[in-house]
């Protein structure tokens, strides 16, 4: 461990940066097998289903810049902490929407007020809350950054990696099984494990040195000018976007491509085009399961491989290889004719993935100014967000013009985009990071 990750108080912080993004994300997760039952319950609309679910990457989308560059200013222990207490009362409120629509009822509403369409708001509160105070995760990223040396820098965003990982396809796994016990303990673990990591952060998180910071502004556009100003950023925050893009719309088509193509795998004894609110509440914790182990390999990938493959190859090589990986992937999956090519197909998806996430953060951070490190890591966090809510959204509408394999050649597609960008990139910038371009 090097001096200045030891000043910073050796593993203990970085064990916090692992549950603070890992509980951001599990929360997350948890509830994606609930958002399309609890919208069938509370009559909601599709347009409305699809807002639940984006509402919380959009607020992330808004403010991961912002909280990045509120720890700039004031500290990275505050801004991890506090977060991380909002959380857990976003997730109160979700786990609680019933009790809490019903008050407002009695005490807003009037006689004729619809519970079930107050439901439904206190639930968008619920995301919308979630999301800002989730959006954090760019500030775990910064923190990282401040606790490691250039060299090991994809080794510490491998961390955030793997967290990122786990808790994002864990989530749901978990989320399903909770809520066949009741629909209110996804909600209540969630919100426990949240004010849990704020205690144990509170307790033994020690503020790392940064440098000297510059007087610039709290929040605006001046983190994307200074990007689009510099290729080695701007390019990379491109490659972010696409893996994240690519992988979101698998995750959100997968239990539709499922249902439809390979039923048997997810509880059904026939092929489901338009599920119900019971076929896919039965159907969520099988998608959970195999999410589950998606998300396992990336984590191992990310919170351990990664730290073999930088010192040999570089993240400039590896910011190549891990989108087309995770295009093949893709690939493999949308053109399964058995669902043993879908498991091969789910086994190189996290393997791309794992490669690509810890690389390119690495790139990003070590080309950013040293007083910046929240602000342009947390614009990454703010473009991966807008990825989760677009990939998914442009992922159903292909879905349903062209059927249920084509939302994965579409995004395979988009990863070939980027490995050549990648390649480019590494052609252009690859002897700045310390290895030579091949």
């Amino acid at each position: 461990m090097s001096t200045r990750e030891t000043a910073a108080g050796g593993r203990s912080p970085l064990l916090f940066i692992f549950l603070t993004v890992f509980i951001d994300l599990l929360g997350f997760g948890i509830v994606i097998p609930l958002l399309p039952i609890y919208s069938k319950a509370y009559q909601a609309t599709e347009v409305e289903l699809g807002l639940l679910f984006g509402c919380f990457s959009g607020m992330q989308f808004l403010f991961a810049p912002f909280w990045g560059r509120v720890s700039d200013r004031i500290g990275r222990k505050p801004v991890l902490v506090w977060g991380l207490v909002g959380t857990a009362l976003s997730y109160l409120v979700f786990g609680f929407s019933d009790e809490v629509a019903a008050w407002l009822v009695r005490s807003f509403g009037g006689a004729d007020a619809s519970v079930d369409r107050w439901t439904l708001g206190v639930l968008f509160v619920s995301r919308s809350l979630a999301g800002f105070f989730g959006a954090n995760v760019s500030t775990a990223s910064a923190f990282i950054a401040d606790v490691t040396t250039p060299e090991n820098r994809a080794k510490g965003m491998g961390l955030v990696g793997a967290a990122f990982g786990l808790g994002f396809t864990i989530g749901p796994a978990v989320g399903g099984e909770l809520s066949q016990v009741s629909i209110e303990l996804p909600g209540i673990v969630a919100a426990s494990l949240s004010f849990a990591a704020a205690l144990f952060g509170a307790a033994t998180l020690k503020e790392p040195a940064r440098g000297p910071h510059k007087s610039t502004r709290l929040y605006g556009l001046d983190q994307v000018r200074g990007a689009l100003a510099k290729p080695e950023i701007g390019w990379a925050l491109a490659l972010a976007f696409c893996a994240v893009f690519a992988f979101s719309a698998f995750e959100s088509m997968f239990i539709l491509f499922g249902l439809a193509k390979f039923p048997t795998y997810f509880g059904m004894d026939h092929a489901v085009e338009h599920a119900t609110r019971e076929e896919t509440f039965a159907a969520a914790k099988y998608a959970g399961r195999y999410l589950f182990v998606v998300g396992l390999i990336s984590a191992l990938i990310q919170g351990g491989l990664i730290r073999r493959l930088v010192p040999r190859y570089g993240e400039t090589r590896l910011a190549v290889v891990g989108p087309f990986v995770l295009a093949l992937g893709l690939a493999v999956v949308g053109g399964a004719s058995t669902f043993v090519w879908v498991i091969v197909g789910c086994v190189l998806l996290p393997c791309g993935f794992g490669l690509n996430n810890p690389s390119v953060g690495s790139l990003i951070s070590r080309s950013s100014p040293v007083d910046q490190q929240g602000a342009y890591l947390g614009l990454q966090q703010s473009l991966a967000s807008l990825a989760r809510l677009t990939g998914p959204a442009l992922a159903g509408v292909i879905f349903e013009r062209f059927g249920p394999r084509s939302p994965f050649f579409a995004a395979a597609g988009v990863l070939l985009l980027a490995t050549a960008l990648g390649y480019a990139y590494h052609r252009r910038f690859g002897a700045n990071f310390g290895r030579k371009a091949a």
